[in-house]
């Protein structure tokens, strides 16, 4: 017989792969790309290329990159209350072209993803004599 436990493959898969995404957003956030130079609050600042992913600035938008599972539903970004920004970042503005962090930590993950649901896919297929 034949087994296949789909929702602990989800689950299991699912944060496996939040894990990586966040891992890879925050470590493309800890590269720095010259762009302009900014004084805020007195002190120089390097704003990010276009197309790049956002320089760290206070540390506020990086300790907010997170990821939640509803079901079987993954979601991955950053920001909250306080930090409302990370959306304007990742999409662009009319006054600023995009920083794309999470659509980049994605493509550049997909091989990792790919291996996490092939490695969960074998733990959780079971073939059982009857």
């Amino acid at each position: 017989m034949f087994k296949f436990d789909f929702d602990n493959f989800a689950k299991s898969a699912l944060n496996e792969i939040g894990d990586v995404l966040v891992d890879k957003a925050k470590s493309n956030m800890d590269k720095v790309s010259v762009g302009r130079v900014y004084i805020i609050g007195g002190k120089a600042h390097i704003a990010s290329r276009a197309g790049e992913s956002p320089n760290n600035l206070s540390g506020a938008l990086n300790n907010t990159i997170r990821f939640e599972i509803d079901k079987n539903t993954l979601e991955f970004g950053a920001g909250n209350e306080k930090v409302d920004y990370a959306k304007y970042l990742e999409d662009g503005t009319s006054k600023m072209d995009a920083r794309p962090n999470y659509t980049k930590s994605i493509l550049e993950s997909k091989s990792k993803i790919d291996k996490v649901i092939s490695d969960e896919l074998d733990k959780n297929i079971r073939f059982e004599n009857v």
